[in-house]
C-alpha cells in the first residue's frame, strides 16, 4: 500500500466514510421502535413530574416524528466540510461563543456526557483509526483537518437530526440519554470494519486483532476499578472485624500452614462432587477447622475466593472442559490472593493476566472442549505447570504468560498460512459456486423429499432432526454426483431406514438379534456419511451418545406390552429444534485438506418471509469483521468457528476453525437468514471469565454485608 498514490488512498477512505455513515443511517432509522420501548419501560415515581411528562412526550414523538431522523442525518452528514483552523483563531467553537439559555445548557449537558459514553465505547477502535489516518494525511490522502471519523463529529450531526423529533427540553434530554445507551453498543461496530478495510488494504496490518487482546487500556479506568475495589474491601474487613469482635491473637500472616495443608490435602484427593458439579475446596477449606485462626483480612480473602469458584462453577458460558481445567488452579489462586490482595483490583497483575488468557483462549470451543485441540493441551500443561511450581514468586506466571504468548504468536502464524491457502480454493470456486447454485437447489430438494418420504409420527425429534440436517446434506452430495437413482444414493437412504429401525423399539428376542447384527454396518455408513460432509470429531461423539441412548430405550421395550399403533398427542411433541430453511443451499468440496462447506440462497423471488434475510441482520453481518466468532447450530449441535477471509465485494465469508476439519463459505444474505432462523449466532464480546467472577464475587459478600 505505501506505493498507492495519494487519489488511490483518498478513494479508499472516501469509500470508508461513505459505507460508515450509510450503516450509521441505517442504524438510526432501526432506533424508532426501540426506543419507544425503552421510554417505555422507564418509571419515575410521583414525586418527578417532570420526567413523568417528558416520557410521555418523547413516547408520542417517538411515534409521530421519527421518521424523519434518517432524512436529517443523511442530509447532516453529507453536508460536513474539513474545518482547518484559521490563523488567528483559537478555534470555530472560540469564535462562536455565546451565551446559553438555562434549557439549552441543559441539552448541552446532556449531549456532553452522551457524548463521553460513545466516545469511551469507540476508544479501542477510534484509536486504532486514529494511527492509520495519520498515516494516510502523511501521503496527503486526505485533506488537511478532516476530522469526520471522529466520535466528536459524528455525534453533532446525530444531535442535529434528534431536534426533528421534539422540541420539548426534557423530551430532548431523554431522547439524547437514550441516543447515547443505544449506541454505545453499536458505533463501535461501525469502526471496527473502517479499521478492518483499512487492514485489508495494508495499512497499519499490524494493528489487527489476535487471539490475546492487545489494545491497551486506559490509565484512568484501571485507577478507578483499583480504587472501588480497595474501598470494598476495606468495608468487608472492618465488617469482619466487627463481627469477629476482641479475641486472642491470631497467627501471623504468614503461618497458615494447616489451613493449606487441607487444601493439599483435597487438591490431591478432591471430595467427589455430584455429577455436573465440580467441589469448591476453598469453600470447604473455609468452613473447616483449618480456617478458625485466619486474621479478617485473610478470612475475607477466603470468602471472596470460595465465592469466585463457585460463580465459575454455576457460569452457564463457561464449558465443562474449562471449569474441570480451572477447578485444578484453587489452592494456587487462594495462596495468590493471601499473599496480595491487590490481585482482585489489579487486571495487569501476571496471574489475573494468566487466567484472563484461559477466557480469551476457550472463546474458540464455546461450551464444547475439544481436549485434544493444541490450544487446550498447552493450557493444561501450562496450568499443571503453575499449580506445581508455584511457591510464591509471580515469576511462575510471568514465565507461563510468556511461553502462551509465544504458542498464540506461533499458532497465528500456522492458521494464517492455513486461511490464505483456505481463502485461494474458496476465490477460485466463486464462479463456480455461482454457477452451480441451480443444479445444487435441486439437489437440495431432491434430497429434503427423500428424507421426508422416510419420516413418520413416531420418530424421536433428535433422529428427524437428525436426518433433515446432517444426512440430508450426505444425500443431496450424492444426489449431486450420482443422481438420485445412482447407488451411492440408493445406500445413503438405506442407512436412513436402518437408522430409523434402530431406534424402534424392540419386543422380541429375533427383533434384537437382527439389530445387534445389522449395527456394525449402521455405524460404519453413518461414519461414511460423516466424512463426507466434513463433520467434527465433538459433533459425531454427541450424535453417537445420542444413538447409543435411543438404542438403549429401544431395547428396553422387551420390558414393556407392545402398544397399539398410535399417533403421539401433539401437546406430547418436543419443541422443533429451529431449521436452516430448506432454502439454503448447501455444496461440498475438499480444498487444501479441508472440507467446504458453501451455503447460499438461491436466486428465487419466492423465498418466503422465514428464509429472506432481516435488514437488521444483514446489517449485523455486514458489520462482521475477520477473527469475529459465529456458532453455527445443527439439530442442536454448535459448531463454533472464525471469520478468516472476506472477499473484496464482501459477498462471501469465509468461517474456519482449526479444530474443525470442515470450513464453511457462506454469502452475508444466508447469514442473515441463519441469525434470523436462530441457527446460527454471532458470539458476542465479553468480559474474561475470571473478571466477572471476581467482580461478582466482591459485589456478592459487599451485598451481604
Amino acid at each position: 500500500m505505501t506505493e498507492k498514490d495519494a487519489a488511490t488512498l483518498a478513494r479508499l477512505v472516501t469509500g470508508c466514510r461513505e459505507q460508515m455513515e450509510s450503516e450509521l443511517v441505517e442504524l438510526v432509522e432501526e432506533f424508532g421502535p426501540i426506543l419507544i420501548q425503552d421510554v417505555a419501560a422507564r418509571t419515575y415515581p410521583a414525586r418527578e413530574p417532570e420526567r413523568r411528562i417528558a416520557a410521555a412526550t418523547l413516547k408520542l414523538a417517538l411515534a409521530a416524528h421519527w421518521g424523519k431522523v434518517a432524512p436529517a442525518l443523511k442530509t447532516a452528514l453529507a453536508g460536513r466540510r474539513p474545518k482547518p483552523t484559521r490563523p488567528g483563531v483559537e478555534s470555530e467553537d472560540m469564535a462562536n461563543l455565546q451565551l446559553l439559555s438555562d434549557a439549552e445548557e441543559s441539552i448541552q449537558i446532556a449531549s456532553n456526557e452522551a457524548l463521553d459514553r460513545l466516545t469511551t465505547a469507540c476508544r479501542d477502535e477510534t484509536n486504532a483509526l486514529e494511527r492509520r489516518i495519520s498515516y494516510l494525511v502523511l501521503r496527503s490522502a486526505m485533506q488537511p483537518g478532516d476530522t469526520s471519523f471522529r466520535v466528536a463529529t459524528l455525534w453533532p450531526c446525530l444531535q442535529t437530526a434528534c431536534n426533528e423529533v421534539t422540541t420539548d427540553t426534557g423530551a430532548r434530554i431523554l431522547l439524547l440519554k437514550l441516543m447515547g445507551e443505544r449506541l454505545a453498543s453499536e458505533l463501535s461496530q461501525l469502526y471496527r470494519v473502517v479499521n478492518e478495510t483499512l487492514i485489508e488494504a495494508d495499512i497499519l496490518p499490524r494493528l489487527k486483532r489476535s487471539y490475546r487482546d492487545t489494545a491497551p487500556v486506559d490509565a484512568h479506568e484501571v485507577a478507578a476499578e483499583s480504587a472501588k475495589v480497595a474501598n470494598t474491601l476495606d468495608r468487608l474487613i472492618k465488617a469482619r472485624t466487627k463481627d469477629d469482635g476482641p479475641a486472642a491473637p491470631a497467627k501471623p500472616a504468614t503461618d497458615n500452614r494447616e489451613l493449606f495443608d487441607s487444601l493439599k490435602t483435597m487438591q490431591i484427593a478432591p471430595p467427589k462432587a455430584p455429577a455436573g458439579t465440580h467441589a469448591n475446596i476453598v469453600r470447604m477449606a473455609r468452613d473447616s477447622g483449618a480456617a478458625r485462626d485466619v486474621r479478617p483480612q485473610e478470612a475475607v480473602t477466603l470468602d471472596i475466593v470460595a465465592e469466585l469458584f463457585d460463580l465459575l462453577f454455576g457460569d452457564p458460558s463457561v464449558a465443562e472442559g474449562i471449569k474441570q481445567l480451572v477447578s485444578r488452579l484453587q489452592t494456587t489462586v487462594l495462596k495468590v490472593a493471601m499473599q496480595n490482595q491487590r490481585f482482585f483490583a489489579d487486571r495487569s497483575h501476571p496471574t489475573r493476566r494468566f487466567l484472563d488468557s484461559i477466557s480469551i483462549v476457550a472463546i474458540r470451543w464455546g461450551k464444547v472442549v475439544d481436549a485434544n485441540d493444541p490450544f487446550y493441551l498447552k493450557l493444561s500443561e501450562l496450568v499443571n505447570k503453575v499449580q506445581a511450581t508455584y511457591d510464591g514468586n509471580m515469576g511462575v506466571f510471568d514465565a507461563a504468560n510468556a511461553e502462551l504468548d509465544a504458542f498464540l504468536a506461533e499458532r497465528e502464524k500456522i492458521e494464517e498460512q492455513q486461511d490464505r491457502e483456505l481463502a485461494d480454493a474458496v476465490r477460485a470456486r466463486e464462479e463456480e459456486i455461482r454457477l452451480t447454485r441451480a443444479a445444487q437447489m435441486r439437489a437440495q430438494r431432491a434430497a429434503n423429499q427423500c428424507i421426508e418420504r422416510l419420516l413418520g409420527p413416531m420418530v424421536p425429534n433428535e433422529i428427524e432432526e437428525f436426518l433433515r440436517s446432517y444426512w440430508r446434506d450426505v444425500v443431496q452430495g450424492r444426489i449431486s454426483q450420482d443422481g438420485e437413482d445412482g447407488a451411492p444414493t440408493v445406500e445413503a437412504l438405506r442407512t436412513a431406514v436402518a437408522l430409523l429401525l434402530a431406534v424402534t423399539p424392540k419386543y422380541d428376542p429375533s427383533e434384537r438379534k437382527r439389530h445387534a447384527a445389522a449395527l456394525p454396518g449402521l455405524l460404519r455408513n453413518l461414519n461414511a456419511g460423516f466424512d463426507e460432509i466434513g463433520t467434527s470429531p465433538t459433533e459425531r461423539k454427541t450424535f453417537m451418545d445420542m444413538l447409543a441412548e435411543l438404542q438403549f430405550s429401544a431395547l428396553r421395550a422387551e420390558q414393556q406390552k407392545r402398544p397399539a399403533a398410535t399417533t403421539k398427542p401433539a401437546s406430547e411433541e418436543k419443541p422443533r429444534t429451529p431449521s436452516a430453511g430448506p432454502t439454503l443451499q448447501v455444496s461440498h468440496a475438499t480444498n487444501s485438506g479441508v472440507r467446504v462447506q458453501d451455503i447460499s440462497l438461491p436466486e428465487s423471488q419466492d423465498l418466503g418471509e422465514e428464509n429472506t434475510p432481516d435488514r437488521a441482520d444483514l446489517r449485523r453481518v455486514r458489520q462482521l469483521v475477520r477473527g469475529d466468532w459465529i456458532d453455527f447450530i445443527t439439530a442442536g449441535q454448535n459448531r463454533r468457528e472464525r471469520l478468516t477471509w472476506i472477499n473484496n465485494s464482501r459477498t462471501l465469508f469465509l468461517f474456519s476453525n482449526s479444530a474443525s476439519a470442515c470450513a464453511i463459505s457462506i454469502t452475508p444474505e444466508a447469514l442473515a437468514v441463519r441469525l434470523r432462523n436462530r441457527t446460527a449466532s454471532i458470539v458476542m464480546a465479553d468480559r474474561p471469565m475470571f473478571e466477572r467472577a471476581i467482580h461478582g464475587a466482591i459485589h456478592s459478600l459487599d451485598k451481604r454485608a
